[in-house]
């Protein structure tokens, strides 16, 4: 993907739900992806996030300079807008039941309590595809600001 801040990107993904509040602590033993991936998985296993999506909640999901903005499908109503300085970390991974799903932790620079919301992709390399959208997104804001 090229780098133009001017780009967006949008994709349809399915909205699994958010946790408040999630602390990773200053654990430097343990790799951040890895961390954050325990935190959602824990919160399946108790019952704070669904470990299966609804069918219904299909959201479209735009990548911009801007930020990240979820849209409902079928409704056309704004459901989240994040500004791009407050995605603190976004990463993809294969749940157990073979499913791609992508964790986007809000927060602010230098807090250590974030939000994590939870999507189901349609495939991994549309996860891959998110992931580097964000990227590309960032690199592109970080080489016009100078």
């Amino acid at each position: 993907m090229s780098q133009n801040a001017h780009q967006t990107y949008a994709f349809e993904v399915l909205y699994m739900g958010n946790l408040k509040d999630v602390n990773l602590g200053k654990t430097e033993t343990r790799d951040l992806d890895v961390q954050l991936i325990d935190r959602v998985e824990e919160a399946q296993l108790e019952g704070r996030l669904p470990l299966f999506p609804n069918k219904d909640e299909v959201v479209k999901m735009t990548i911009s300079k801007h930020g990240i903005k979820m849209v409902d499908f079928q409704k056309k109503t704004v459901l989240q807008r994040h500004p791009l300085h407050a995605v603190a970390q976004i990463v993809y991974y294969t749940d157990s039941f073979n499913r791609s799903n992508l964790a986007l932790k809000i927060g602010q620079l230098g807090r250590s309590v974030y939000d994590c919301h939870l999507f189901q992709c349609q495939s991994e390399e549309q996860a891959q595809m998110i992931c580097q959208s964000v990227k590309d997104m960032f690199d592109a804001i970080t080489s016009n600001a100078f």
